[in-house]
C-alpha cells in the first residue's frame, strides 16, 4: 500500500480518498441513521443467518456481522447488509438478507433485464477505489456505489446502482433512472470535494 500512495501522489491522495469516503458515508442520496432496532432483530438472528449463508464460498470461517438493517418481522419488508466474508485486501463483502416467512433468506437481485446477478457487494476504500453498499429504506432499495480514481487521485469513474424491491417477484431489480439520477448526483458530490 505504501508503494501505491507513493505513485498515486502520497499525501494528496490520501486527502482525495478521505474526502471520498466522507462524501459516500454522508451521501444523502444513500445513507439513513440505521434503523437500532432493525439491527438488533437481526443480530437475534446470528444462527439462522449463518445456516442461509453456509453454503457461500468463504476463505475463511463465515463471521456475521450486521451492517445495517431496515424493516421489522411483521413488516411487508424487512432487510439487512451482513458482513459475510473479508473479500481482499482492503473490501469486505457484503450480502443482502431479507426476512421470508420469519426466517433470513438470501435476496435475489435481478439486471434490467430481468436476469439474476450475483447479491454480493462490496464495502472498503484504498487510495484508487472505493466500494460501498447501503440501504434506502424509504425507496425500499440497495445502493451499489463504486469509484475510481486516476493515478493523481482525481476521480475518474463513478456509479451508483439502485436496486429496488419488487413486492410481485420478490426481487431487487435494478432501476436504470433512478441510478442515472443518483449517480450524477454523488458523482458532482465527489468531483466538486477535490
Amino acid at each position: 500500500m505504501i508503494r501505491e500512495l507513493k505513485f498515486a501522489g502520497g499525501i494528496s491522495c490520501i486527502a482525495v480518498m478521505l474526502a471520498c469516503l466522507t462524501i459516500c458515508a454522508q451521501s444523502a442520496h444513500g445513507a439513513h441513521k440505521s434503523d437500532s432496532f432493525a439491527v438488533t432483530q437481526w443480530t437475534g438472528r446470528k444462527a439462522a443467518i449463518e445456516k442461509a449463508l453456509s453454503n457461500r464460498a468463504c476463505g475463511r470461517q463465515l463471521s456475521v456481522d450486521i451492517v445495517d438493517a431496515f424493516g421489522e418481522a411483521g413488516d411487508d419488508l424487512s432487510v439487512a447488509l451482513v458482513d459475510a466474508c473479508q473479500d481482499g485486501a482492503y473490501t469486505d463483502e457484503i450480502v443482502a438478507l431479507r426476512l421470508e416467512r420469519g426466517l433470513p433468506s438470501v435476496a435475489r437481485f435481478r439486471d434490467a433485464r430481468r436476469k439474476p446477478v450475483p447479491n454480493s457487494f462490496l464495502n472498503g476504500a484504498s487510495v484508487m477505489h472505493s466500494r460501498d453498499v447501503k440501504l434506502m429504506p424509504e425507496k425500499k432499495a440497495v445502493a451499489d456505489y463504486s469509484a475510481d480514481n486516476d493515478s493523481e487521485g482525481k476521480p475518474a469513474k463513478c456509479e451508483v446502482k439502485i436496486y429496488v424491491w419488487s413486492g410481485r417477484s420478490k426481487t431487487f431489480d435494478l432501476d436504470v433512472l433512478l441510478s442515472k439520477d443518483i449517480s450524477s448526483k454523488h458523482c458532482q458530490e465527489l468531483k466538486s470535494a477535490q
